[in-house]
């Protein structure tokens, strides 16, 4: 697959592109070069023309989108404190099947055992590509390397090669938040916004930013850590919101807890919009509007709650993938 064809094919994905005219325009080609492009797709069986599309004036142009059969992945998020959530995804990034299952983030031969059990479940729906891991800590994405993490097993390449040896297949790694943000981007609760904040709760709390299309990695892969961010009362936001310490909390009290903080996330990053990813989906929808009322910013922040709830991290490690994959 040449260059262009594949950013057609990430862009029509995303749904950021459904027309030859958009592959046109964002790619900036001729049209008879996007025609050439989108043509050399549909002859792979990668995509497919499904009817017409909205017109901005001329003829209603022919829509474009991504067969969903040709590629199956799977995405495992480990930043829970005792459970394993994982979904399987088709082409098009449509969750196929989900499941949580209880692991010892201690033992990793529990953790293997778990995961290759997941992948089998999944396999017997449909044969899949690849497996994509979520988990809690610094990674640097171009050699998938743990830098730093809260569970001192997941350092370095451990994950990575453990579960490629016992699953058989290619195996990603990224940090869950990021993962988060990448999933909800792209049919979620951020889809078609420019900017944004994840914030993600597990066994600890981490961030990701989404910014012009992107996430923003920092200089050192290390942007979103904001575990050690000091609250009112003098406690870590980690501390603050461990799953022990909040476990008799009502959602009130929690979300008090929280608006401390993120104000002051919201307000140094001048973000519009905050989702909520990972264990705030326990909450649901009425937390995030409880949150939205009560945070005091330099201007008004939306809050939303992640379309894809507890499922987001791994399904956005298993769409990038995907694109990886392709």
């Amino acid at each position: 697959m040449t260059d262009p064809e594949k950013n057609a094919y990430i862009l029509i994905r995303r749904k950021l592109a459904s027309s030859r005219a958009d592959i046109a325009r964002m790619l900036g080609v001729s049209r008879p070069t996007a025609s050439s492009i989108v043509q050399s797709l549909i002859d792979a069986n990668l995509i497919a023309e499904c009817g017409k599309g909205k017109s901005n004036g001329g003829a209603n142009p022919i829509a474009l989108a991504v067969r969903k059969n040709h590629v199956f992945t799977v995405g495992i998020d480990l930043g829970y404190t005792d459970c394993m959530s994982a979904v399987l995804l088709d082409a098009a990034g449509s969750i196929i099947a989900e499941k949580e299952v209880t692991f010892s983030s201690s033992e990793l031969y529990d953790l293997a055992e778990k995961a290759s059990s997941t992948v089998a479940e999944f396999y017997k729906i449909h044969p899949i590509s690849g497996t994509a891991v979520a988990l809690p800590g610094i990674v640097d994405e171009k050699s998938m390397t743990v830098l730093k993490s809260i569970n001192q097993n997941y350092y370095g390449d451990t994950i990575k090669k453990l579960l490629e040896k016992n699953l058989d297949m290619p195996v990603t790694v990224g940090n869950r938040s990021r993962m988060a943000a990448f999933s909800e981007a792209f049919g979620g609760a951020g889809d078609k916004e420019n900017d944004f904040a994840i914030i993600s709760l597990g066994k600890s709390i981490g961030a990701a930013f989404w910014s012009g299309g992107n996430i923003f990695n920092g200089s050192s892969c290390a942007a979103g850590e904001i575990r050690n961010m000091r609250l009112k009362n003098g406690e870590t936001f980690e501390n603050n919101l461990a799953p022990e310490a909040i476990g008799n909390m009502t959602t009130d009290e929690i979300a008090a807890l929280c608006a401390d903080g993120l104000v002051q996330l919201a307000d140094i990053m001048d973000l519009e919009l905050l989702i909520l990813s990972g264990r705030f989906a326990d909450f649901g929808y009425p937390f995030a509007r409880k949150l939205e009322n009560i945070m005091s910013c330099q201007h008004p922040v939306r809050v939303r709650s992640a379309r894809f709830g507890r499922f987001s991290a791994a399904r956005g490690a298993a769409f990038k993938l995907g694109e990886m994959i392709i």
